[in-house]
C-alpha cells in the first residue's frame, strides 16, 4: 500500500469516528459500522426514533469535491441495495429509512439529513 492510500484510510476511519460522535451527540443510536453486503459498503448505520438511517462519511483533507457531490448516483445505488440488504436481515422491511452524507473537512462537520432519494428497485 503506497503512503498516500494509507494516509487516506487513516484519514476516513478517524473521519468516521467524528461522524459516529456527531450522531451520538444528536442521540441517534449506532447500529452498524462499515457494514458489508454483497457489493456495497455503507459507513454508519444508526436510528433516529423510528427512521433507521444509513449514513455514508466523506472525510476531505483537500478542497475540490464536497463530501455530497463525491457521493455518485452509482455510490447511492450500491448503498440502497446494502440498506435493503440489512433491513431485510434485521426484520426491518417496512420501516422508514433515510440516507444521510456526512461532509468532514478539516474541522468542519457537516450532516446532510436525507442527502439523496432512494436509488433502486421497490420492494
Amino acid at each position: 500500500m503506497d503512503r498516500d492510500t494509507g494516509a487516506s484510510r487513516r484519514s476516513g476511519a478517524l473521519g468516521e469516528v467524528r461522524a459516529e460522535q456527531l450522531l451520538r451527540d444528536k442521540e441517534y443510536d449506532i447500529l452498524a459500522h462499515n457494514y458489508v453486503a454483497p457489493g456495497a459498503e455503507i459507513d454508519l448505520i444508526a436510528r433516529d426514533g423510528a427512521v433507521i438511517v444509513f449514513v455514508e462519511v466523506k472525510t476531505r483533507t483537500k478542497s475540490g469535491a464536497s463530501g455530497r457531490e463525491a457521493v455518485t448516483r452509482e455510490k447511492q445505488r450500491r448503498i440502497c441495495r446494502g440498506a435493503i440488504h440489512y433491513m431485510m436481515k434485521h426484520g426491518l422491511m417496512g420501516r422508514q429509512a433515510r440516507f444521510d452524507v456526512i461532509e468532514i473537512q478539516g474541522t468542519r462537520v457537516t450532516h446532510i439529513v436525507n442527502a439523496f432519494p432512494y436509488q433502486g428497485p421497490m420492494v
